[in-house]
């Protein structure tokens, strides 16, 4: 009994897995004692924090406009070690080589878990390359549930508190939002809830509390090559 449990307990430890129970956390997130859903969050956000800053744009895809999405693949080991960072998808003129230097550069992760015991998982991380730079948001579009237009009625907020909000950047691609801000506004009343990117209980009281007219604005904080990109979007309220 007592070598059968060793066996598999080598195996686990020999294995490299692409799902576990527990996948790796990027951070000092997966240590928390918050919910699951709370620690992916906060993980996400590291891992983004992080790319952003560490990036280096090559002058070779700069000068020749080179611009999309590089895929890594790595493993991170029972230990939280990144190890045999490799390209799944390259787009040139240096990218691959500058996705790669920024895993090979990530500090150790929170190894995922197999039945209890932490074990290498292998994990494919897209890192994107944009030569779009500016500080307006206009580029930017926040869509929630079913609403469309810049109306909405008291059925359809109800109908969508259960849904997230999403930001879209300039490829179309979704963007992590740091912090969500929903704020109303009828006469001279303003109401206002945030949450750190998902549609929280306090905002569900303030949609309860809205009785038709005024307005709805919904505000987003993304970032951009490590800057905070401020994005909104109001709805007149129907009575």
């Amino acid at each position: 009994m007592f070598l059968c449990q060793l066996l598999l307990a080598q195996f686990a430890l020999d294995t490299v897995f692409t799902h576990v129970g527990v996948m790796p956390s990027f951070g000092n997130c997966g240590m928390s004692d918050e919910t699951p859903e709370a620690r992916k969050e906060c993980a996400d956000q590291a891992l983004v924090q992080f790319i952003s800053r560490q990036l280096v744009y090559p002058e070779e895809a700069v000068n020749n406009r080179v611009e999309g999405t590089v895929y890594v693949n790595f493993i991170v080991d029972q230990f939280g070690r990144v190890q045999s960072p490799s390209l799944l998808m390259d787009i040139g003129s240096g990218c691959g080589e500058a996705a790669l230097e920024v895993v090979k550069s990530m500090p150790a992760w929170t190894p995922g878990q197999h039945d209890g015991q932490p074990v290498k998982v292998k994990l494919n991380l897209p890192i994107q390359f944009s030569l779009r730079k500016t500080d307006s948001s206009e580029r930017y579009s926040i869509t929630w549930g079913d609403i469309v237009g810049d109306t909405v009625t008291l059925q359809q907020l109800q109908h969508n508190l259960p849904f997230s909000v999403y930001v879209r950047g300039p490829e179309g691609d979704n963007r992590y939002i740091d912090q969500l801000g929903f704020s109303y506004l009828k006469g001279k009343r303003t109401y206002s809830a945030i949450s750190r990117g998902g549609v929280g209980e306090e905002m569900a009281s303030l949609i309860q509390k809205i009785k038709g007219g005024g307005s709805l604005t919904i505000s987003a904080s993304v970032q951009e090559e490590g800057h905070f990109v401020e994005v909104s979007r109001t709805f007149q309220v129907l009575e």
